[in-house]
């Protein structure tokens, strides 16, 4: 009887552990697929836009994401005839679609002046007081490389990608001033410019025209 006894304990050993590493391989394809998800959820936007230029047709992308209580801005723009190589642009989240303030998304006609481009898209999103360089709305400039082409990703905290439905984002033809035209009578200092001058540099850091428009919208798809 011991021995029948101590012959059946190498078989029940075994079997034991065999049941612990399949639990224990379990946990860790559990855990790896919900790395895997977080990971995945990480690199899927929440809010996308097509930029577009006048007659329609897509030039850039631009994903937002989530990003440890920031939201992460993602563009990428193609070469082409409104964007000027080696130069940077002025880049914006405008008010777009929105019946409060009459704005209504990216319209454009190029048979008419570059000056009434995307003008549908309503000024800069912003809360009231705030002036150009700090509106919610104002992003990193775009520097076009000599191929005409532009990258970058960068954060902000000014808002996230729910605020973003229906807004729409702005490329500009100029650099964008960021209102930092220090104005006085020093020797380092501007003399106080035209009335129109201050109001575009207060509005848009003076960037020049619309170039190219996208409305945002919500969702992981655009891509």
């Amino acid at each position: 009887m011991q021995q029948t006894s101590s012959s059946s304990q190498p078989t029940a050993g075994p079997a034991r552990r065999w049941i612990v590493v399949a639990l224990g391989a379990g946990a860790v394809a559990v855990a790896a697929s919900l790395v895997a998800a977080t990971a995945a959820d990480a690199n899927s936007p929440i809010a996308y836009a097509t930029l577009r230029d006048a007659t329609g047709q897509p030039v850039g992308k631009v994903r937002f994401y989530n990003s440890d209580h920031h939201t992460t801005v993602r563009v990428r723009l193609s070469a082409n005839a409104d964007v000027t190589a080696q130069q940077f642009h002025g880049f914006h989240v405008h008010a777009g679609s929105d019946a409060a303030t009459g704005t209504s998304g990216c319209v454009a006609d190029p048979a008419k002046p570059t000056s009434t481009w995307f003008t549908s898209a309503g000024g800069h999103l912003k809360n009231d007081g705030q002036v150009h360089g700090n509106h919610n709305g104002d992003l990193e400039s775009l520097l076009v490389s000599a191929d005409g082409t532009a990258e970058s990703t960068f954060t902000t905290d000014r808002f996230t990608p729910g605020d973003l439905k229906g807004r729409a984002i702005i490329l500009h033809a100029s650099a964008d001033n960021f209102g930092n035209v220090p104005v006085g009578a020093g020797a380092d200092q501007y003399t106080a410019n035209s009335p129109a001058a201050v109001t575009k540099t207060q509005n848009t850091g003076n960037a020049g025209d619309r170039v190219a428009c996208g409305v945002i919208r919500q969702g992981r798809s655009g891509d």
